[in-house]
């Protein structure tokens, strides 16, 4: 049965296209928006209650370059002469604009932006400097060349200024963080745009007319959950599309005499308190949707993080097994070089060829004994992903005995392995237990080795199931010093060392890898002997 494999659509643009399109697309929407915005024009003094070209502007000009300022110009002007300026007034009205585009376009630049909205922090900069120097630029000229320094300046360029925050506040966003994170795939946008025309199809519905007053107000703050909802499930421009297409509505809808905020003769006063709601709604959503894009790369740097001081614990712990590994290696590398000079002897005696099947046989055996230690031990080092499965505690256990048993040959220290009969199963990271364990066992010598030397010097792994509960304990007991009261509250705290050279990284690195493995690790002084250490981890049972 042939299997037919999706393709992510990749869009290639050619040079030409890639230069020309963005000053396109800003003349088209600044004509198409600015001639909607138009309809909420009022007569005295002439400027609209929404100017969306502000925050086009401010968008296009941060991601496309300083030479969109000369496009936003040409627009401003054929958008003002359409709207019955004369052509000189125009081109003031539309350099106004432009000027503060590209002055809070270089602000932002000299910031520490990042224009895909996923901080905090982002989306403040962008809605503050787009409302004080955006915004009171472009105001601040269009009062000029309308009234110039008269009585009616401070409140026209209160309009004008509000005109062109809301234009930022609405617009920038949805343009500015516009940008294809992943290679566009068709149910993923089908998906993205069902959840998208819910604000506006929920926002014309209240709006239309249908509600009585008493309901449509408390009603219109429905998009709230909505746009909270979509914070979730969707990138930070399509929750700011989403917001926009409602907002369009609302004020549409306004305008009309329609809806739970269209209840005056005059629409000033309706439209401004619509407006205060709608900036609300942008900047609660896009608040929501930075904070959760923060909080996931908070836990990834954690986890990256987590990695690194693994590893370090793990380079830390072969530095102090150097000598045991170089013993283990000694051993059948000698045993290799025995049997091929045994070999050659045999050859310069002209021997059967029967006869020097043995000592090649041997040499094989040992190489491949080398190269398991190789392979073990690089497999110790190794980093990647975390790659859980059902692991066998018992056999765990006994790799890192395995592992350190060298270490305690050449210490004359024993190491004693008891696992439990039972089948005890966890679903875990093995390499990452392994390093606790081994943690644990090296911890343990070091405890001992400072006694000197002794024939009654031992360290004791056990595994056993706990009794009427599906877990498993590990206990690491040694036959040391014990540990004083006052060090066991703080044992495990990252950089805190309770021995000579200590990191204080491998108790707490050990905690984290059992903690995340959903299990617990505890430490008490044994009756008899030194520290025991106790591992306690889920199993899986037969239904699982």
């Amino acid at each position: 049965m042939a299997t037919v494999t999706r393709q992510p659509v990749s869009l290639e643009l050619p040079p030409v296209l890639r230069v020309s399109l963005p000053h396109v697309a800003t003349l088209v929407l600044y004509l198409l928006l600015t001639t909607w915005a138009s309809q909420f024009m009022l007569d005295e003094p002439p400027v609209p209650l929404l100017w969306p070209a502000t925050g086009i502007g401010l968008a296009m000009v941060y991601r496309f370059g300083y030479s969109i300022g000369f496009t936003l110009m040409v627009a401003g002007t054929i958008a003002h002469t359409g709207f019955g300026a004369d052509f000189w007034m125009a081109v003031i009205l539309s350099a106004g604009a432009a000027a503060g585009a590209m002055a809070g376009a270089w602000i932002l630049h000299r910031l520490d932006f990042d224009f895909r909205l996923e901080r905090v922090k982002d989306v403040l900069l962008l809605l503050l400097v787009g409302a004080l120097v955006s915004a009171f630029v472009s105001g601040l000229t269009g009062t000029l060349a309308m009234v110039g320094v008269t009585s009616a300046f401070a409140e026209t360029l209160g309009l004008c200024w509000l005109a062109d925050t809301m234009g930022v506040v609405l617009f920038a966003p949805v343009l500015i963080s516009l940008y294809p994170r992943q290679p566009l795939r068709l149910m993923r946008t089908v998906r993205a745009a069902g959840l998208i025309s819910v604000v506006p199809a929920v926002t014309y519905l209240v709006y239309a007319g249908g509600l009585p007053d008493h309901v449509a107000l408390p009603m219109s703050y429905a998009a709230f959950p909505i746009a909270l909802f979509l914070a979730f499930r969707l990138m930070p421009a399509g929750v700011a599309l989403a917001t926009v297409l409602g907002a369009m509505v609302a004020v549409g809808c306004t305008v009309l005499g329609k809806g739970p905020f269209a209840q005056a003769a005059d629409m000033r006063p309706d439209l401004v308190s619509l407006f205060v709601q709608l900036a609300i709604l942008q900047l609660t959503a896009l608040l929501l949707v930075a904070i959760r894009h923060e909080r996931v790369e908070a836990e990834r740097r954690a986890r990256d993080h987590l990695r690194t001081l693994a590893r370090v614990g793990r380079m830390n712990a072969m530095s102090t097994m150097a000598a045991g590994i170089a013993h283990e290696m000694n051993q059948p590398l000698c045993a290799v070089n025995s049997y091929a000079q045994a070999a050659i002897r045999m050859l310069d005696r002209r021997a059967e060829p029967e006869a020097l099947a043995e000592p090649l046989r041997r040499i094989v055996d040992g190489t491949q004994r080398a190269s398991d230690i190789v392979k073990r031990t690089r497999h110790f080092l190794e980093t990647g992903e975390e790659d859980r499965t059902l692991c066998d505690i018992n056999a765990l256990v006994r790799d890192a005995a395995a592992f350190m048993k060298p270490e305690f040959q050449r210490h004359q220290i024993r190491l004693q392995v008891q696992t439990t009969d039972a089948r005890a199963l966890v679903d875990a990271d093995g390499l990452e237990l392994q390093q606790v364990l081994v943690n644990l066992m090296q911890n343990a010598l070091e405890a001992i080795t400072g006694l000197g030397t002794g024939s009654n010097h031992w360290v004791r792994v056990t595994t056993a199931l706990v009794p009427g509960k599906h877990q498993v304990q590990v206990t690491v007991t040694d036959s040391g010093p014990g540990l004083p009261d006052t060090d066991v509250s703080t044992l495990f705290d990252p950089l805190v060392s309770h021995r000579d050279g200590g990191t204080g990284l491998g108790l707490a690195i050990a905690r984290s890898i059992v903690e995340a493995h959903g299990g617990g690790i505890s430490v008490t002084n044994s009756g008899d002997s030194g520290a025991e250490f106790r591992i306690v981890l889920p199993v899986r049972t037969n239904r699982e």
